[in-house]
């Protein structure tokens, strides 16, 4: 059904042309058959008039001398040169046969044919319809004058056979040229199509080649006004080509400035305090090798690493006596810490660009079974990304120096973790995490306890 409805412009353009060239030439093969027709049979009113006329000038002389014989040569003579006559018959004035080519009616009372008498100088025509299947025949009929005096009338009888022979083959004639002018211009039209429709195909190509990035050159078929389009259409795909490599250019520049400012950023928010500086880098890194073995895709590896070096840009508003102070927090202090993700998805959402780091920001401290802050999320509800970062960021603080404690071993931490599997972090993401330490053993012993 699909490929029915997808009807192609060369089509469209044959089809409506076509139509067009039957219509038109239909209505003028019908005008050309009736003008021919009335022309047909034109001629042979004609004709057969002259026949009547030039008879009726014979007989006068015969009518008046009561000469039959004389009469009787007349019409037969007239008959025998004229095959298509049906009948030739003489008149006197009041309508009864002097002569008649068939002998029978000789002596009868003829009756005026049927139809209307057109009253012409010189005589009468009359042009009466087919009288039954036997009398397929014109009457003509013109009055035998005598000194302005009609002594009678002469009537011939025109088989209209000739006629109708004429008329058909003129209409045969006519239809077969109809048929040779739709064949020619059928090819006419096909031609025609294909000089249209083959520089939009070639624009068509060049957009959807355009569309799926791919650049080439279109070939020019013409000077006319599609030559000139598609010749505009290269120019514009040359600009256009050129402008991507200079955005493109300047877009990696600008993601480079802006991965660059954001690790700055990242940078000075872990040296207010010194103990946790080079915490978001660490992270960051766990967070990629955790995203590598769960084969995310690229795009989705540069998201999480932005979104590890920001997840506690939050602590920008967390006081200084809260953040710098080494011993056990008291509850008041301890909300105030807990208010940093929250803060952070609030820094974030001034600039538009970020808003796709919110989530993982906001929900890095949620716990799998719910109880977690700020929101609660438990299970597959939370961000995948957050529950990776989650992961990391515990690891490290678990392995780096505090002035309240020691660092943990990485396989002590990796116990921790394993521990709170289920509980506070996502099982898979701690088990990805596990092989990606025993892996890559010098990762932990490189990055964790770095200050």
């Amino acid at each position: 059904m699909k490929s029915f409805l997808h009807i192609t412009l060369k089509f469209k353009i044959a089809l409506f042309i076509i139509i067009l060239l039957l219509v038109t030439s239909s209505i003028f093969s019908l005008l050309a058959i009736q003008a021919m027709n009335q022309s047909i049979l034109n001629e042979v009113l004609k004709r057969a008039e002259s026949l009547s006329k030039s008879t009726a000038a014979l007989a006068p002389y015969s009518i008046l001398s009561r000469d039959l014989l004389g009469i009787d040569n007349i019409v037969t003579k007239v008959k025998e040169a004229n095959e298509d006559l049906e009948y030739v018959a003489v008149t006197d004035a009041s309508g009864f046969v002097l002569a008649h080519t068939d002998i029978a009616k000789r002596g009868m009372l003829l009756q005026p044919p049927r139809g209307t008498w057109l009253t012409e100088p010189g005589g009468l025509v009359n042009v009466p319809e087919v009288r039954g299947e036997t009398d397929n025949f014109f009457e003509i009929s013109a009055p035998v004058v005598f000194n302005n005096k009609q002594l009678g009338s002469v009537v011939i009888g025109v088989n209209k056979s000739a006629l109708l022979h004429a008329q058909a083959e003129t209409r045969r004639k006519i239809l077969a040229g109809l048929v040779i002018v739709m064949f020619l211009g059928a090819g006419c039209i096909v031609v025609l199509s294909s000089l249209v429709t083959r520089p939009i195909k070639e624009l068509a190509r060049g957009v959807r080649e355009l569309r799926e990035g791919r650049r080439s050159k279109l070939r020019i078929y013409s000077r006319d006004e599609l030559g000139s389009l598609t010749e505009g259409f290269n120019q514009m795909t040359e600009l256009i080509s050129k402008q991507q490599d200079s955005l493109s250019t300047s877009a990696q520049e600008l993601e480079e400035a802006y991965v660059s400012t954001v690790k700055v950023l990242s940078a000075a928010i872990d040296a207010r305090d010194p103990f946790t500086l080079g915490h978001s880098t660490r992270v960051a890194k766990f967070a990629l090798q955790i995203g590598e073995m769960l084969e995310l895709s690229r795009s989705e590896l540069e998201e999480l690493e932005i979104a590890s070096l920001f997840h506690d840009v939050g602590k920008l508003k967390t006081p200084d006596y809260v953040l710098l102070k080494e011993g056990p927090l008291n509850p008041l202090e301890h909300r105030d810490m807990s208010d940093h993700p929250e803060q952070g998805a609030a820094i974030l959402s001034r600039a538009k660009s970020l808003h796709k780091y919110i989530p993982a920001v906001r929900h890095h401290h949620e716990w799998f079974n719910g109880e977690g802050y700020p929101d609660g999320l438990r299970g597959d509800d939370i961000p995948l990304h957050a529950a990776i970062i989650a992961v990391a960021d515990a690891f490290d603080a678990m392995t780096s120096a505090r002035p309240y404690k020691e660092p943990r071993t990485p396989e002590e931490a990796l116990r921790e973790l394993a521990r709170y599997s289920g509980k506070q972090f996502a099982p898979d993401i701690v088990e990805v995490f596990r092989r990606v330490i025993e892996s890559h053993p010098s990762l932990a012993e490189h990055f964790s306890g770095a200050i």
